[in-house]
C-alpha cells in the first residue's frame, strides 16, 4: 500500500478583518501533508461562486490533487468569519454551506481508487445528520488506520456525532481545553489530572494512540499500552502573528510521522517545531512552499 491519504472535511474561507484566506482544518491538514511528500486526496465541496474557484485555483497551483473536490450550486462556497478579541481568536462558522453537502458516489469511488493507508476525519464537517450518515459509510469501506481530529466548534458539534467518530477512530489528536468538554459530554469522567481525563477517553473508544495539545504546556501522547511522552513547547522562532491554523500544523507532522515510522518523541518535537512557525505566519496555510524547506 502507498503512503496515499484521504482527508474528508471542510474547505472554506476563513474571513479575516484584512482579507479572505483559504482554510478548514482537512483543507490546512492536506495542504501540508502534500508539502511533506504525500499523496493525498480532500473530500469536500465547493459552491458555483468566486470563492469556490479561488479555491480550486489555489489547490491546483500548490499541486495538491482536486479530484476529491464537489461543486454543488445550491449552496454557497464555505466561509468563517474570524474576530480577533483580547485572548486571541473566535470562529463564527456560518451554516449551509457546500461542503455540508458532500455527495457519496464519488467518495466511494475515489477511495477504492486510491486505496489509502491513512484516512483524516474532522469532527466540524460532521455537524449535519447528512454527512454523518456519509462519514459512516465511508469508515466502514475503508480498511486504513482512521486519524480522527477534535475541533468543538459550538454550537457545531453533539454527543452523537462525536461518538461517531471516535468509535472509528484508530488515532485522536485533540487539545487540552478540548479533552474534559469531551469527556463530559460523553458521559466520561473528568480529572484534574488531564492525563488521566485522557486515559479515561482512550480506554472507552479503545483507541490506539492519542496526541493532547497543550498549547504553551507542550503536547503529550499515550497509548492502550500504558507508554506515555510529554514534549515541551517550542520558542517562537519569529514574531508572532496569529494561532489559526497551528493545531492543523502539528496534525500534518504527527501524520507524516505516522507513515514514515518515526518514534513518538521525534513525532511531538517535531510537530511542536512546525505549529510554532506557523504562528509566525497569517492564517494557516504559508504563502511561499519555500517556508517548508527546513522541515523538508
Amino acid at each position: 500500500m502507498s503512503d496515499a491519504i484521504m482527508i474528508l472535511g471542510e474547505v472554506l474561507g476563513d474571513v479575516f478583518p484584512e482579507k479572505t484566506i483559504i482554510g478548514g482544518a482537512p483543507y490546512n491538514v492536506a495542504r501540508h501533508c502534500h508539502a511533506f511528500g504525500l499523496e493525498v486526496h480532500l473530500l469536500s465541496a465547493v459552491g458555483e461562486d468566486a470563492l469556490g474557484t479561488r479555491i480550486v485555483d489555489e489547490m491546483q497551483a500548490s499541486g495538491l490533487s482536486t479530484a476529491g473536490i464537489q461543486q454543488v450550486a445550491h449552496l454557497p462556497t464555505g466561509q468563517v468569519m474570524v474576530h480577533f478579541e483580547d485572548k486571541g481568536h473566535r470562529f463564527e462558522i456560518l451554516d449551509q454551506q457546500a461542503y455540508d453537502a458532500l455527495q457519496w458516489p464519488p467518495v466511494e469511488a475515489l477511495t477504492q481508487q486510491s486505496a489509502p493507508r491513512l484516512v483524516y476525519i474532522g469532527s466540524l464537517a460532521l455537524r449535519h445528520a447528512p454527512m454523518q450518515s456519509l462519514a459512516e459509510q465511508w469508515l466502514k469501506m475503508t480498511t486504513a488506520t482512521v486519524f480522527c481530529d477534535i475541533n468543538l466548534r459550538a454550537p457545531w458539534y453533539d454527543a452523537d456525532s462525536l461518538r461517531l467518530v471516535l468509535h472509528a477512530a484508530d488515532i485522536l489528536k485533540i487539545n487540552h481545553e478540548e479533552l474534559p468538554q469531551v469527556c463530559a459530554l460523553l458521559g466520561l469522567p473528568v480529572s484534574p489530572d488531564i492525563n488521566e481525563s485522557a486515559r479515561h477517553l482512550l480506554m472507552a473508544f479503545g483507541l490506539s494512540e492519542m496526541f493532547v495539545t497543550c498549547g504553551e504546556q507542550g503536547s503529550f501522547w499515550i497509548d492502550a499500552y500504558g507508554n506515555g511522552f510529554r514534549a515541551p513547547p517550542m520558542s517562537l522562532q519569529a514574531p508572532f502573528v496569529d494561532s489559526v491554523g497551528a493545531g492543523d500544523a502539528y496534525t500534518a507532522v504527527v501524520i507524516r510521522g505516522l507513515l514514515a515510522g518515526w518514534s513518538r518523541q521525534t513525532m511531538l518535537t517535531r510537530a511542536a517545531w512546525f505549529a510554532a512557525s506557523i504562528c509566525g505566519v497569517r492564517g494557516a496555510v504559508p504563502a511561499q512552499t519555500d517556508f517548508y524547506d527546513d522541515f523538508l
